[in-house]
């Protein structure tokens, strides 16, 4: 494959569902991404345009930038973990030890109607008192933003 510089396309299957798939060479090993298939592929045509900026109010762009600014950190793949992984591991050691299966029963809450200005707002005006020093994360706040302005 690396000698032609040509790729493969197969067929698998992962978790009972077939897929497309390309296999290719890269830094000597090989590689498998899914693909879609073709009727998967939306034509961008016919999206939506999205909002004209004429539409948007200056007050909403405003605190979404605040939002995103005052809530934005390094990624950090540890903090993020398989939770249906976890939960079937838990299961199946408790089959192996014997204990007594129960399936969880979900009560269905009513629906809640959110305002959601009112819950941004509050997202901002949370992410600001953390940055000023009121919250936990404001000391790691405090010393990337002295590290970016080369200070300290």
């Amino acid at each position: 494959m690396r000698q032609t510089g040509k790729i493969a396309i197969a067929r698998v299957m992962i978790r009972s569902r077939q897929s497309l798939a390309a296999l290719r060479v890269k830094e000597r090993r090989l590689l498998m991404e899914t693909i879609f298939y073709p009727d998967e592929i939306r034509s961008p045509a016919g999206l939506n345009a999205g909002l004209a900026p004429e539409k948007l109010h200056e007050n909403e762009i405003k605190m979404a930038v605040s939002l995103i600014q005052n809530l934005s950190v390094d990624f950090d793949p540890s903090r993020y973990e398989d939770e249906y992984r976890k939960a079937l591991w838990e299961l199946i050691e408790a089959k192996v030890s014997g204990q007594e299966l129960v399936s969880p029963v979900r009560a269905e809450e009513p629906g809640k109607v959110v305002d959601l200005m009112e819950a941004l707002r509050a997202s901002v005006q949370l992410a600001e008192e953390n940055r000023a020093g009121k919250g936990p994360e404001s000391k790691k706040g405090a010393r990337r933003k002295k590290a970016k302005a080369g200070v300290g």
